[in-house]
C-alpha cells in the first residue's frame, strides 16, 4: 500500500479540488491509524478513490465520479462506502477467474438513483453467456501462432494435431507447453446471470460501474457470448496467465499501435520476460486484442496494487485457508464476506 501523491499529474486535467478530498480523508485516517486503530480496511478504500484519479482516464474520472466526491464532501463514513463499493464491484472484477460463482454480499452494495438506473438499463439487455470459451481459445490460438502472447511457448495440444507446427517446432528447437485462453474482460461476469437471481446482481453492478467511468459501449460489446470475442482474448500459458487475473502483470500502452510494455507489482515476476509484447495477426478477420480492454485490466491492476487492495484480497483468501471451522459467534464474517465476494469460476 503506497500513500497517495500529494498532487495530481499537471498534465491531468482533473479538478484538484475533488482529489484534494480525498486526501484530507487519507490523512484523517493515518491520523487515527498513528493514534492505535486498526483502519487497514478504511485506508484502502480511500486510496482506491484517490489512485482512481491517477491511474483512469481523465474523461473517466472528470464527471459523475468527480461530482460524487465532492456532493459527499465532509461526511467521511459516505466516502469510505463509496470507496469500498469499487473495491467489491471494480477491482474484485479482476479477481474473478478464480473459484465459483459469486453468492450475493451479505450487505447490500450502497445504492444511488443514479446507480441503479444504471443496473436496470443493463439487466434489459444482459444475456446469459453460451459456453463457447474452446471456440474462443481455438480463434486465439490461430491468431496468436499457437504460441503465448508473452513466452512465445507454443502449444502442446496444437502441435500435436497440427503436422506443419511441428515442423516448426523441430527446425526451431522450440518450447512447448500447456497455454490458456485468457480473457480480459473475464468470462464469469456474464455467468449464471438469470432474471430475477441474485446472482445477477454481481455481474450487473460489475457492468455498471464501467458504465459510469466512461465505458457505456463495453457492456453492449461483450453482452452474453460476445464476451468470447477476439478482442478480449489472448493466447497465454498457465503462469503468466495466473499473475495477468490477479493483477500482478499488466500490459501499459505505448506510442506504438498493438505494442505493449510488460509491467508487475514485482520486477522479479519479469524475469526472462520480454520488456515489450505486439500483439499481431495474418487475417484482418481475427483483430488483436482491444486497447481499450486492455486499458481498463492495466488501470484497475494498478489502482489494486498502489491502494492496498490487492494484497489485502490476498491476505484474505490465505487466512481463509487456515480456517477449517468459521467461529460461531461471526468472528470470521468479515473473511466470509471477502471470500464470498471473491469466489468465481475458472476455465482454461
Amino acid at each position: 500500500m503506497a500513500p497517495l501523491p500529494q498532487k495530481l499529474d499537471s498534465n491531468r486535467n482533473v479538478p484538484g479540488i475533488a482529489y484534494n478530498i480525498i486526501l484530507e480523508l487519507e490523512r484523517r485516517i493515518q491520523h487515527k491509524i498513528d493514534s492505535g486503530n486498526n483502519m487497514e480496511e478504511d485506508m484502502i478504500n480511500c486510496r482506491i478513490l484517490g489512485y482512481l484519479f491517477h491511474h483512469f482516464p481523465e474523461r473517466a474520472v472528470n464527471g459523475d465520479f468527480v461530482r460524487e466526491i465532492t456532493s459527499i464532501n465532509g461526511n467521511d463514513e459516505k466516502l469510505l462506502k463509496l470507496g469500498q463499493q469499487y473495491r467489491q464491484f471494480f477491482v474484485k472484477l479482476f479477481k474473478s477467474n478464480q473459484g465459483r460463482t459469486p453468492s450475493p454480499s451479505p450487505s447490500p452494495h450502497p445504492s444511488r438513483p443514479s446507480f441503479d438506473r444504471i443496473i436496470e438499463q443493463i439487466k434489459a439487455t444482459l444475456q446469459e453467456a453460451p459456453q463457447n470459451h474452446q471456440a474462443a481459445k481455438k480463434l486465439a490460438l490461430a491468431r496468436d501462432g499457437y504460441r503465448c502472447v508473452v513466452t512465445k511457448i507454443y502449444d502442446t495440444s496444437s502441435a500435436e494435431h497440427n503436422k506443419e507446427l511441428v515442423e516448426i517446432l523441430v527446425s526451431e528447437g522450440a518450447e512447448t507447453g500447456p497455454t490458456h485462453c485468457a480473457h480480459i474482460i473475464p468470462e464469469s461476469i456474464n455467468a449464471n446471470i438469470a432474471s430475477g437471481s441474485h446472482k445477477e446482481s454481481y455481474p450487473v453492478s460489475v457492468w455498471a460501474v464501467l458504465d459510469r467511468f466512461g465505458h457505456q459501449s463495453i457492456w453492449e460489446e461483450l453482452n452474453g457470448d460476445m464476451i468470447h470475442r477476439l478482442e478480449n482474448v489472448m493466447t497465454m500459458e498457465p503462469r503468466i496467465h495466473a499473475l495477468f487475473d490477479t493483477l500482478k502483470v499488466w500490459f501499459a500502452e505505448t506510442e506504438e499501435p498493438n505494442t505493449y510494455r510488460l509491467e508487475a507489482t514485482q520486477t522479479y515476476l519479469l524475469n526472462k520476460r520480454p520488456k515489450y509484447v505486439t500483439f499481431t495477426t495474418a487475417d484482418p478477420k481475427l483483430p488483436p486484442p482491444s486497447p481499450k480492454y486492455l486499458a481498463i485490466h492495466a488501470a484497475c491492476a494498478r489502482v489494486a496494487h498502489f491502494s492496498g487492495a490487492a494484497e489485502y484480497i490476498e491476505k484474505v483468501f490465505r487466512d481463509m485457508e487456515d480456517i477449517d471451522v468459521l467461529a460461531q459467534d461471526g468472528g470470521s464474517s468479515g473473511l466470509l464476506h471477502e471470500a464470498i465476494l471473491n469466489a468465481k469460476p475458472v476455465a482454461v
